[in-house]
Order: C-alpha cells, then sequence, then structure tokens
C-alpha cells in the first residue's frame, strides 16, 4: 500500500476576486476520492488566525461585531450517505502529533466515490482552505 492524497479547495474564489462574503458562507463542493481505504482528512485555512485586537477576558458578546464565526461541515458519500456526523471545522484542524497523527479519522473504501463536503457558517466570515484526504491506495503492478 502506498499513501495518497486528494485536495479539495473551498472558497478559493475569495483569493482572487472581490465576492461578497455572505455568498459564500453556505454551499457544497463534490468530487472524486481516488480508489482506496480513506484513513483520515483534515482542513488547511487560507485565512489568517483572526486577531481581534482585544484583550483576553472580554465577554463574547463584545467579540460578534468582530467576525467571530462558527462553520459546521458536512461529509457525505455519493448515495448521501453521512461519512461523518455534522460538525464544527475546527474538528478538521491539523492536531499536534505528527504528520498523520493530526487527521480526522475516516474509514471508509473509495472505489472513485464521489464525496460532498457541504458547509454552512454563522457570522460574517467564510471558510477558505482545502481538506486534504489521506488515502491508503494499492500498489500499482
Amino acid at each position: 500500500m502506498k499513501k495518497i492524497y486528494k485536495r479539495i479547495k473551498i472558497n478559493k474564489d475569495l483569493l482572487k476576486t472581490n465576492l461578497p462574503p455572505q455568498e459564500l458562507l453556505q454551499n457544497e463542493v463534490s468530487d472524486t476520492i481516488p480508489t482506496g481505504k480513506v484513513i483520515g482528512v483534515y482542513f488547511i485555512s487560507y485565512m489568517p488566525p483572526m486577531d481581534t485586537g482585544m484583550p483576553t477576558g472580554e465577554t463574547m458578546s463584545r467579540l460578534v461585531p468582530f467576525g467571530i464565526s462558527q462553520t459546521d461541515i458536512t461529509l457525505k458519500d455519493s448515495r448521501g450517505h453521512l461519512l461523518t456526523e455534522t460538525t464544527d471545522i475546527k474538528d478538521y484542524e491539523h492536531k499536534s502529533g505528527g504528520y498523520n497523527e493530526g487527521f480526522k479519522e475516516l474509514d471508509f473504501e473509495s472505489k472513485n466515490e464521489r464525496v460532498t463536503i457541504s458547509w454552512e457558517t454563522l457570522g460574517s466570515r467564510p471558510i477558505c482552505g482545502e481538506f486534504i484526504f489521506e488515502i491508503e491506495a494499492p500498489n500499482p503492478c
């Protein structure tokens, strides 16, 4: 087996156009995952970390106007079956502990499976980045 990676970009148009962010707060994208066993996925944000400029200890109600957002992510296969429960984007951020240990674990076989990533952002800051799927693929003979 060899490890391969599949990248699926989300809201990449934010990087090259002046689209109103409100149009990118909820959407979905589909792509084909290569044949193999999908063992994990993580998200790399293209956006810099948000700095509110506020001192720590301030109440959350004062942060809302500064663009705090929460984004729910859902992964489904081509038949509409959930690959993961709907969860926050932070579940997909790479954790510490080394490259392979940082993925959100998945466990399904793909035979060129089409997956759909859908998102809904509550707030005013859309997500922009890419999901990277880690796949154990058969070695070509």
